[in-house]
């Protein structure tokens, strides 16, 4: 008789792990995809709201450093012209876009290349 009564009986498993290896993998799987599938919606949201403020704020852009009809175009670029991050670019009527500048990894108010910031 022990001093636990509750262990009488009990026999250890010895040198085997009480799961398979299999099991444990697949109970690692499941977590992962588990807490990819919690994060998944956060990363969703925050490219769409940056997505929807560099498109503003590359209308606020074009609308005042373009004179002829165009349509303000922000593009997420890993290798653009400010190296990443978000451009704004005026897709013009007649010719080619035109790259008005960069906006930043995480959208912003342009700075002009006078050195003001545009405000909204």
């Amino acid at each position: 008789m022990t001093d636990h009564p509750e262990l009488d009986g009990y026999e250890p498993h010895g040198e085997r792990p009480m799961r398979s290896r299999t099991t444990q993998r697949l109970i690692q799987v499941a977590a992962l995809v588990g807490i990819a599938l919690l994060v998944m919606p956060l990363v969703i949201s925050q490219v769409r709201i940056a997505e929807r403020s560099a498109q503003r704020w590359c209308g606020i852009w074009v609308d005042y450093e373009i004179l002829e009809p165009s349509r303000p175009s922000a593009r997420f670029q890993v290798f653009g012209p400010s190296v990443i991050g978000w451009e704004c670019y005026a897709d013009l009527v007649v010719g080619d876009d035109q790259y008005l500048g960069p906006l930043g990894i995480i959208p912003g108010p342009p700075n002009l290349r006078d050195g003001r910031v545009l405000t909204a």
